[in-house]
Formats: structure tokens, sequence, C-alpha cells
């Protein structure tokens, strides 16, 4: 007859398995979502889990990326600085070059971190897509501020 302690470790068992499993079975792009900032596109997503593990499918669908999110926090730029007192333009010029040189200057440290082989490139790049992110989200939430004034 099993006792509860053969019982719990077969239960324990069942459970990793399962885990284990269940991680398997995750795409790349639910992977990404796990630390992605909003904002990221579908289309990224998809693209990732079309590319598989074709690193110059991967590298192409960062490139795509980093457009889209680029051109987004240049567009969310452009309108919040249409909005803003004199003042207030000062301030988000000068807040923007310091992020454009926290951004090149990060970019650096991750290069030599990362290595130049190509999973720590893709690894940089998409480091470097999540920040731009993040600032556009940063700017949205400011123009969404001064939108309600």
């Amino acid at each position: 007859m099993p006792t509860i302690r053969t019982f719990a470790l077969t239960l324990a068992l069942a459970l990793v398995a399962q885990a284990t499993t269940a991680a398997a079975a995750d795409s790349r792009s639910q992977d990404i979502k796990r630390h992605a900032p909003a904002g990221i596109t579908d289309a990224f997503y998809a693209c990732v889990d079309k590319a598989g593990s074709d690193t110059n499918a991967a590298a192409n669908c960062l490139t795509d990326e980093h457009a889209r999110q680029d051109k987004r926090l240049n567009t969310t730029y452009k309108n919040l600085l249409s909005k803003l007192a004199p003042k207030a333009k000062d301030q988000l010029i000068h807040a923007e070059r310091a992020w454009l040189k926290f951004q090149e200057a990060n970019g650096s440290l991750e290069s030599s971190v990362y290595g130049g082989e190509a999973v720590g490139n893709l690894q940089a790049t998409e480091n470097a897509i999540f920040r731009i992110c993040e600032r556009a989200n940063a700017l949205d939430d400011y123009l969404f501020v001064v939108n309600l004034q």
C-alpha cells in the first residue's frame, strides 16, 4: 500500500513534469512578452514566432520593430513638443538629449557585455528596442496629461 510520502513524491514529480512541458510549449514570443514593455507590436511577436531559430530572420524582426518603435517615439515626441509651453519645451528637449546619451552609453556597455556574437547582438538590439518603447510609453503618458490640461 502506497504511503503518503510515496504519493507526495509522485505528485511532486508529476507537477514538475507538467511545468517543464508547459514551459517547453511556450513560443519564443511568449518568452519575450514576459519581460517586454507594453507597446511592443503584435507584428513583432508574429515575426519572431515565424523566424523560429533562424538568426537572420530574427534580426530582420528586430530591425523592423526598431523602426516601428523609433517612429512611434519620434511622433509622440513631436506631438508632445507642439503642446508644451516654452519652458517645458526646453525641459523636454534637454531630457530627450540626456536620454539619447544614456541610450548610446548603455548600447556601448551592452556591446562589451554581450560581445560580438550573433546572439549577443540580437539581445543588445532587443534591449535597445525595449528602452525605446519604454521611452515612447513615458512620452505617451506625458502627452496624455498635457491633453487633459
